[in-house]
């Protein structure tokens, strides 16, 4: 059934993302199907990621007035939590809960004068850090630990405007923190067809630190559709970008046809040795994602502790294909969109151990950093994703 109103949607939405969706993947196909002006959108992309961004922090704040919260059907608890994230957001009383008392009564009418009831005594309440972050626990401390503080967390919970990378000159548009990185303020549209790709500021640094030169041999390991692979395309490098999925491969062929880009795809499993080498490699490896909170806040309350040590020992191993590819005096960059020690700095050290032919090189970071020495952390701060790169430069052949 078509939804009603952002509200609905908002609700099946948030369903969906409860049995195992991606809300990012989910909401952009509702809206696609939906005639519906630019303020409908915007209203429900606000109440789905609004809560799922703060969804500790509101089920902190529905604590006290509900006695037994589990037990309530999943249609009637999102509709409290989107509710509190209303009021907490700044919505007046009397425009606030009226229309969520009537999204109860779509599906469970009789336990509408309970949504009334609550919604209409939500107050303040002063919640530990990591509530107020909603962060898991775990997470939040192994943060505070490593980085000694987790304030930096804020914001994963705060709209970023969507940044571009552009591939043609390009007017009107406000710059982003990096060369050829824009903010887009319009609605979203197919960017492909003017020459730009979307893309977050903290992932095209990753493919800018190899510092490839026009004609240059490049390997893009783990690049998926080949973002980063654009971006080096665009500067005049000869790129292969390998990676499992093919799916993901052929999408990317196409947009790279559009933006006039020649990147060669090959499919492998990268555990496994490559048939060539290059001078520059990127490794952008997959990783536990807890830099992407912001775009997709319901992993937040997916990972579990040991995660990013499983992850870290598949990094490794993408890390040892990678160092065999990077000839003699070249460059292999390692990058992660996630903050853990694990899979950063703890890659990092083990990989050192085993490679005195690598040795690390300074990274002249142009964002806010949240720990630098061993690679470099990116705080995730004006709309960045958390990142962190480590530069390796290939100085001798192991004997």
């Amino acid at each position: 059934m078509r939804p009603a109103s952002p509200r609905a949607l908002a609700v099946r939405i948030l369903l969906e993302v409860e049995r195992g969706g991606r809300a990012q993947l989910l909401l952009d196909r509702a809206l696609d199907r939906l005639s519906w002006p630019e303020r409908d959108r915007a209203y429900a992309t606000h109440l789905v990621y609004g809560t799922l961004r703060r969804l500790r922090l509101l089920d902190f704040l529905l604590e006290p007035l509900l006695e037994r919260p589990e037990k309530l059907p999943r249609e009637v608890r999102w509709v409290l939590r989107l509710g509190a994230w209303e009021w907490l957001s700044g919505k007046a009383d009397h425009a606030r809960v009226s229309p969520w008392v009537e999204e109860a009564k779509r599906t469970h009418p009789r336990l509408a004068g309970l949504v009334n009831a609550v919604l209409r005594r939500l107050e303040p309440r002063e919640a530990p850090e990591c509530v107020r972050l909603s962060l898991p626990e775990w997470l939040c401390e192994a943060w505070r630990a490593f980085f000694g503080q987790v304030a930096f967390a804020e914001g994963f919970n705060e709209p970023a405007p969507l940044f571009l990378t552009a591939y043609r000159s390009v007017e009107g548009l406000r710059p982003g923190p990096l060369p050829d990185s824009y903010i887009w303020e319009g609605p979203k549209t197919d960017f492909s067809a003017l020459g730009l790709q979307p893309q977050n500021p903290a992932s095209l640094f990753a493919a800018m630190l190899l510092e490839s030169s026009p004609g240059e041999r490049v390997l893009d390991l783990c690049g998926g559709a080949g973002l980063k692979a654009f971006y080096l395309a665009a500067k005049g490098a000869e790129v292969i970008s390998y990676d499992l999925n093919p799916r993901r491969q052929q999408a990317g062929e196409k947009t790279a046809r559009k933006l006039g880009l020649r990147v060669t795809y090959r499919t492998q499993d990268l555990t496994e040795p490559l048939s060539e080498k290059a001078k520059k490699v990127l490794l952008d490896a997959p990783c536990t994602g807890t830099g992407t909170f912001r775009s997709h806040p319901e992993l937040r309350y997916r990972l579990a502790p040991q995660d990013p040590g499983r992850m870290a020992q598949l990094q490794l191993k993408l890390l040892e294909t990678a160092a065999r590819a990077t000839e003699e005096g070249g460059i292999l960059v390692y990058s992660v969109c996630t903050l853990t020690e694990e899979e950063g700095e703890g890659v990092a050290r083990a990989f050192l151990a085993r490679h005195s032919e690598f040795e690390p090189e300074p990274i002249a970071c142009p964002f806010p950093v949240l720990r630098s020495g061993l690679g470099v952390y990116v705080a995730p701060e004006g709309g960045l994703d958390g990142f962190y790169y480590l530069r390796l430069r290939k100085v001798n052949s192991r004997t």
